[in-house]
């Protein structure tokens, strides 16, 4: 079976450009992912900095909360590069500032914003707060209000 120089070159040129996109597609959900991995350990990083207001314990429920918020919700196809990357910015600037319930809140509302899985993980705050009134918490979660 013989090819011709020009059946040669257009599979050439039809696996150069599926490994470019292959290639492209890799590097942006690695992107993702790295982002993600950041902004975990951000999350996990608020274990240590309990505000004075809150016990360790109602402190401890909100922020591992959040942390399943942050692994059940931002999922790499829901949410693009730009968006991820620009969030991990400014939860690194807010967090960069003391920290109480009210940046908790914070981070719930802008996950609701950032993706599907977190708009949809907000049925979960008042799971949050049953928890938090166990442990009589001063503070809990608002409800969130949709705002798109």
């Amino acid at each position: 079976m013989r090819f011709s120089l020009r059946t040669l070159m257009i599979v050439t040129l039809v696996i150069a450009v599926a490994v470019a996109a292959v290639s492209a597609y890799w590097r942006h959900l690695g992107g993702q992912v790295y982002y993600a991995r950041r902004i975990e350990r951000q999350l996990e990083g608020l274990h240590g900095r309990c505000p004075p207001s809150m016990t360790a314990a109602q402190w401890s429920c909100m922020v591992d909360w959040t942390g399943n918020l942050h692994g059940n919700s931002l999922i790499p196809f829901q949410t693009t590069l730009e968006e991820i990357s620009e969030f991990e910015a400014r939860l690194k600037e807010r967090l960069d500032k003391p920290v109480d319930a009210s940046t908790i809140e914070w981070i719930w509302d802008e996950y609701a914003v950032v993706c599907d899985g977190g708009k949809n993980y907000q049925k979960f705050r008042l799971m949050v707060n049953e928890e938090l009134k166990a442990r009589g918490s001063p503070v809990l979660l608002e409800a969130h209000v949709d705002s798109r």
